[in-house]
């Protein structure tokens, strides 16, 4: 039986609402920039590629391999003959958005800013202000069969926040919100970088941490003027989803029933296209 969406937002959510409340305080929703001016410029170079060196040995070191600097809103061609393409965007609070494509035809691609994304899970701090979302030439459709599509976040050079646990999501239009579980996910070390191999890249998408990474991060390199601010909205969002029990009367035991009552009916309404 294939899920919808919605299912797997409900498991994700029960999963957290299972969890132990956290001691700490915390960010609602996003996490602070630790970028600063300058960093920002510097990390067009250094976070694209993890640095400018590492950047470079993608784009011109390795053969049958490109990399270019696209720019949000515009359309960009993906050329074909089965050449990796990796294009990368101007860089965000704490890190980069990368789209990796290859295939023996090309495609045009477009990368728009949602600069007010539904929130971030329960338990979970976004790294951007913003979401991302990919449109191919031809839609949906077009990101079918590709040899590879991937969705990556490359961490700016002068970020603190330790992404190593975050997750990449997708908006799912029929639970509202962003759900995780989609394709395979990894971080490479080197590179300090999230990398999601998807089977359609064609939505829109978000980068999260959990939340104690977000605290710990923000503690060790905002300063105390940062780190108020990024405190001072935290305990009403995660920290109470996460004191919810699933005990009797409980939301969570409600959502739960509801779950349950779905996955023994054999039915889920089929995923919604991504929101335009």
């Amino acid at each position: 039986m294939k899920l919808s969406c919605t299912l797997v937002f409900a498991a994700q959510v029960l999963s957290v609402l299972a969890l132990p409340a956290s001691n700490g305080g915390g960010q609602a929703g996003r996490v602070s920039a630790t970028t600063t001016a300058a960093g920002a410029a510097a990390t067009k170079e250094a976070g694209a590629g993890a640095g400018a060196g590492a950047g470079a040995g993608k784009g011109e070191g390795e053969e049958n391999e490109v990399v270019q600097q696209g720019a949000f809103g515009q359309v960009i061609e993906l050329g074909g003959g089965d050449i990796k393409t990796d294009t990368t965007f101007p860089p965000g609070a704490n890190g980069v958005l990368e789209v990796e494509f290859q295939n023996a035809e090309g495609r045009q691609l477009r990368v728009t800013e949602n600069r007010n994304p539904a929130a971030a899970p329960q338990g979970f701090v976004a790294l951007e202000p913003v979401s991302y979302k990919v449109e191919l030439g031809g839609g949906a459709a077009a990101a079918r069969g590709l040899t590879l599509q991937k969705i990556d976040y490359i961490q700016n050079a002068d970020s603190t926040i330790d992404i190593s646990t975050g997750k990449v999501a997708r908006f799912c239009a029929e639970a509202n919100s962003f759900v995780f579980g989609e394709g395979e996910l990894e971080f490479e070390a080197d590179e300090k970088e999230l990398t999601l191999s998807v089977s359609n890249m064609v939505g829109e998408w978000a980068f999260f941490v959990p939340q104690a990474a977000a605290d710990a991060g923000a503690g060790a390199g905002a300063g105390a003027g940062a780190g108020a601010g990024a405190g001072a909205g935290a305990g009403a969002g995660a920290g109470a989803g996460a004191a919810d029990s699933c005990g009797a009367g409980t939301a969570c035991r409600a959502l739960l029933d509801a779950l349950q009552q779905l996955i023994g009916q054999g039915g889920a309404a089929a995923p919604a296209p991504a929101r335009q």
